[in-house]
């Protein structure tokens, strides 16, 4: 999070860091490579570029506050500043399913990075968006981001896994 979000905010504003300017600028103003003859004029007064990556921070910012709840004890518990809910207990089932829902989007988009990182290496042109550059500052994000998350959610669901009482006293016996 704190290595997505700040990349992101220039391409926001729709200053180009790491990124051609002419492809880039079209892409934000929708009328990139995909859209045919049906450019996206915007959403809600921002380009459509701005609106997507600004979507992309949210859901960024929301991945980070999940995994510091999958490894904090407010996890486990819901907050006191949570009405109707504080203290009471966080079902295992309500953190670990976005936790596995964005594992798997993410290690499914990593296959096919290998074919679109040998392609921007290959044919680094002014018609890509983003740089070589950009893109190798990018994908370690991408790849400690997948080794993270899942592994947190690992962690978390065997903390709060329930463990059978039967199993559990024939091994303490033993």
């Amino acid at each position: 999070m704190l290595g997505f979000i700040p990349l992101h905010i220039p391409w926001i504003l729709g200053i180009p860091l790491f990124a051609n300017p002419e492809p880039f600028d079209e892409w934000y103003h929708g009328r990139g490579p995909g859209v045919g003859d049906h450019p996206v004029e915007g959403f809600l007064g921002m380009p459509a570029g701005a609106f997507y990556l600004g979507i992309l921070c949210i859901l960024a910012a929301l991945g980070g506050i999940l995994a510091l709840g999958l490894i904090s004890d407010w996890g486990l518990t819901f907050p006191r500043w949570i009405p109707l809910l504080r203290g009471r207990r966080v079902p295992p089932w309500l953190p670990l399913t976005p936790t596995v829902l964005g594992s798997v989007l993410m290690i499914g988009y990593s296959l096919t990075l290998p074919t679109q990182l040998s392609e921007q290496l290959d044919t680094s042109s002014p018609q890509d968006i983003f740089t070589t550059t950009g893109v190798l500052i990018g994908l370690p994000l991408l790849v400690a981001w997948e080794i993270a998350l899942p592994m947190a959610g690992w962690s978390y669901y065997r903390r709060t896994r329930r463990v059978d009482r039967s199993l559990a006293s024939a091994v303490a016996i033993r």
